[in-house]
């Protein structure tokens, strides 16, 4: 058995690969080729791919392949700027849920058409994310063949990506739940749900302008986010993967399988906002703006996931501190109203940076207080324990709403 080496991909590398199954060899004498089938690195050891399951994020760790199979890693010869790698990762992130399209995954084996729906295939899913960043791998992103894109000039193979798996170690990740999966099952149930709404529906962002249309179907689509799992499937992962949220039973695993843990997951976080900071975002606007329990339902699940995601960061970073592989990390106030703290408020609760942004217009000063426009007023942060998982900690506040914030639960130190 073998698998591809997790410390070897980096964010927009493509692997290609085929297995046993007729299908796949079907593909493979179509295109005279060995490979069958394409996925898309997204960060630390997450992959995203289109199956007939739809497409979806998958770990790595756990896709194993006979050794009869190919295997390889590809990664574009020019390599991608940082700006390129996040439009590629955001593409296919954008698609998770999309259906697979059979005929068309056929029709890119025997040349492709002028015409293509909004479903998925997963030589396609890669090109156009590749496209959409303008990067053409192949002559027609919107029909491919895996074969094609291992034959794009622009790319070159990635040597040693790939490990050889023990029987036993195989055994061990199959006797354990498989969480990727337990999301995949949660998302295609809520737009299994959706699509009896109405069948154009083929990803999450897709609910949010159907919602926005129809807010008769709010209640609707709270009972299918409740009954799905979407909105608790992430315990699994807190439950079962302790020793990501406390140092001391980090501390217990191997030194090396800790620390390329610790490094990668702080490598992830080098990329921008995580896509739980900007979904939170996203869903504080929305449930600002429409008075839906949908929206609602999701900005408390994403802010809870934000917060859940920031806490695993630091406990990473803390053993990498501890044991002497990383500087200490350098705590950054932003100073409020600034054009540092307006940009981080924006990404953060862009509902917070238009009410700030208007009150200090309105005053034509901006040392004023941030909720309500008096003065005199002095910076403030929340005191440590509860400072957010995102975005600024500090406001400019009046001793009105000093006392006001205190008394809602946000204690706020003068800085």
């Amino acid at each position: 058995m073998k698998r591809v080496k997790m410390s070897s991909l980096v964010r927009g590398d493509i692997v290609l690969t085929t297995t046993t199954a007729a299908v796949s060899k079907a593909i493979r004498w179509g295109t005279k080729s060995d490979i069958s089938h394409a996925l898309v690195c997204v960060q630390h050891g997450s992959v995203i791919d289109a199956t007939s399951e739809g497409v979806h994020a998958r770990n790595v760790q756990r896709l194993f392949f006979e050794d009869e199979c190919a295997l390889h890693v590809f990664r574009l010869k020019a390599g991608l700027r940082p700006d390129q790698a996040e439009q590629i990762c955001q593409f296919v992130r954008q698609r998770i849920g999309c259906e697979y399209s059979t005929r068309e995954a056929v029709r890119a084996a025997v040349g492709g058409s002028n015409q293509w729906t909004r479903k998925q295939f997963c030589s396609r899913l890669v090109a156009q994310a590749y496209a959409s960043a303008g990067i053409k791998l192949v002559a027609n992103p919107n029909y491919c063949a895996p074969a094609d894109l291992a034959e794009s000039n622009l790319l070159a193979a990635v040597s040693g990506a790939v490990e050889s798996v023990s029987d036993e170690e195989a055994d061990r990740w199959a006797a354990h739940m498989d969480l990727t999966e337990a999301m995949r099952s949660a998302i295609n149930a809520v737009l299994e749900g959706a699509r009896k709404k109405d069948k154009g529906i083929q990803t999450f962002e897709d609910i949010v302008p159907y919602l926005i249309q129809h807010p008769a179907d709010d209640a609707y689509f709270v009972d299918l986010l409740t009954r799905s799992g979407y909105l608790t499937v992430w315990q699994l992962n807190t439950e079962r993967n302790r020793w990501q949220y406390e140092d001391a039973l980090l501390a217990e695993l191997p030194k090396e399988e800790c620390e390329n843990y610790c490094r990668g997951t702080l490598k992830d976080e080098e990329a921008g906002p995580h896509r739980y900071v900007i979904n939170r975002s996203a869903f504080r606007g929305l449930s600002h703006q429409y008075n839906l329990d949908s929206f609602s339902l999701l900005f408390d699940l994403y802010d809870l996931l934000a917060g859940e995601h920031r806490h695993r960061v630091m406990v990473a970073r803390r053993w990498l501190e501890a044991n002497g592989l990383v500087e200490p990390a350098i705590d950054i106030v932003f100073r409020p109203h600034s054009p540092e703290w307006f940009s981080a408020m924006d990404q953060w609760d862009p509902v917070k940076a238009a009410m700030t942004r208007f009150i200090v217009n309105d005053a034509g000063r901006d040392d004023v207080c941030s909720v309500c426009g008096d003065e005199p007023a002095a910076d403030y942060r929340l005191e440590k324990a509860l400072r957010p998982a995102g975005g600024p900690d500090t406001l400019r506040l009046c001793d009105e709403c000093v006392e006001i914030r205190k008394n809602m639960g946000e204690p706020f130190e003068i800085i």
